[in-house]
């Protein structure tokens, strides 16, 4: 049955930004990417222009990595048909708290994470510094 194996896959996904130094993390986040994972958020549009995908959405990811070792997860849905989950996160930043939520799609066959999307207020985090 594929609900419990993607929520596995997510909670694996939050552990691996708990590992601490991008090293592990990145390290932890290959064991649950698909080899085509497709990163979307703000940030990534920013910098980027777009989505990123394969081994330059796991750089990307793991980039993240120092603001996401604090994450709480508030909430965890899944879909009917057991390949997608959605969260609602926050976590700690240098301008304040990020209050995110993230859309994840399980590949059902590995079951890895095939698509991320990511959905957050940018504002602050892409404002100049004094």
């Amino acid at each position: 049955m594929a609900t419990p194996r993607a929520l596995s896959v997510v909670e694996s996904y939050y552990d691996a930004f708990r590992a601490g130094e991008s090293d592990a993390v990145a390290l932890a986040l290959a064991a649950v990417f698909h080899e085509e994972f497709v990163v979307e958020s703000p940030m990534v549009h920013a910098k980027y222009g777009g989505p990123l995908r394969g081994q330059d959405a796991v750089k990307a990811a793991t980039a993240f990595a120092p603001y996401l070792k604090h994450l709480t997860v508030e909430a965890t849905y899944l879909s009917p048909d057991g390949h997608c989950v959605a969260t609602l996160i926050r976590f700690p930043s240098p301008v304040g708290e990020v209050v995110q939520s993230e859309h994840f799609e399980i590949d059902p066959d590995t079951p890895k994470i095939k698509r991320l999307r990511s959905y957050y207020d940018p504002r602050k985090l892409l404002a100049p510094g004094p």
